[in-house]
């Protein structure tokens, strides 16, 4: 019980710190978002490096320091770009290394421990993913803080009652190899969760979205949301490590409490163009 508080107390603070940027003014958003990628970068890389993070080491230096400058460049690309062409050519890139994670769960063997998993794939996955999710309230052409506010809703009642009902009624393993507290119970769970908040979306949110779609969000969001947890899980399960971090008592580091988001962003922001388009 003592831990569920924790958690509680841990996950308010640090929506408040999202959510509070979001709606003051764009500004503040992408400057909080900044901080939180660069943190984001700093944690990726102590896991892939095993918790052996010298910046400038010989063996690893040169590639971080590489990381850490390529975010700034993707994301100024990325803005600054007004080529429709690039946006769906961005887009697509990170949906299919973020599909290539999603498969590597099943054939482990094949990714493990790879250069190119960590440095290749997991750079492109953490990095691209990041700056469409800190894109999305612009994604119309015009800030709309209720397209994040709407996402990360889905995405926080997911996790917060697949961990109640996996707590309660957890019995079947969802990914035993990868994250054997995470049940199929807990997994229904918020993906019930997630379609019953995106109905009270449709309901209450004018963002232009059908009933079906918003259901297809709701569905999409609980479960690349869970998917999104069982590749970071894999990540600390090579690096050898149950957190990546020690900033958020209760959860561990940013990169635990933002894995969810930074895997689904790339296909809800696919999902709204294409929603866009079609209607």
């Amino acid at each position: 019980m003592k831990e569920f508080y924790t958690r509680s107390i841990t996950a308010t603070a640090y929506a408040i710190v999202l959510l509070f940027p979001l709606f003051y003014n764009e500004y503040m958003f992408y400057t909080v978002g900044f901080i939180c990628s660069l943190i984001l970068v700093f944690e990726f890389i102590k896991l892939i490096s095993n918790y052996n993070h010298k910046f400038f080491s010989r063996d690893s230096g040169k590639s971080n320091f590489i990381l850490y400058m390529t975010f700034p460049l993707y994301i100024s690309l990325f803005i600054l770009s007004k080529n429709q062409i690039f946006e769906i050519i961005f887009l697509i890139l990170i949906v299919l290394t973020n599909i290539i994670l999603g498969f590597s769960l099943i054939k482990n063997k094949l990714f493990s421990f790879s250069i190119l998993k960590n440095r290749f794939i997991g750079h492109i996955y953490l990095l691209g993913s990041l700056v469409l999710f800190f894109s999305l309230p612009n994604i119309s052409g015009i800030y709309d803080p209720y397209i994040v506010f709407s996402f990360l809703s889905l995405i926080w009642i997911s996790d917060s009652a697949a961990y109640v009902f996996g707590v309660t009624f957890g019995k079947r393993p969802l990914f035993k190899s990868v994250s054997p507290k995470k049940s199929i119970e807990g997994f229904l769970g918020g993906l019930i969760f997630s379609i019953i908040l995106s109905l009270f979306f449709f309901r209450y949110l004018n963002l232009n979205l059908n009933l079906l779609e918003w259901m297809i969000l709701g569905v999409l969001t609980s479960c690349l949301g869970t998917l999104g947890d069982l590749v970071q899980s894999q990540f600390k399960r090579e690096a050898g490590v149950k957190d990546s971090g020690k900033w958020l008592p209760g959860h561990g580091g940013l990169y635990d409490r933002m894995d969810s988001i930074i895997f689904a962003a790339p296909f809800i922001y696919l999902s709204l163009i294409i929603f866009k388009n079609v209607s």
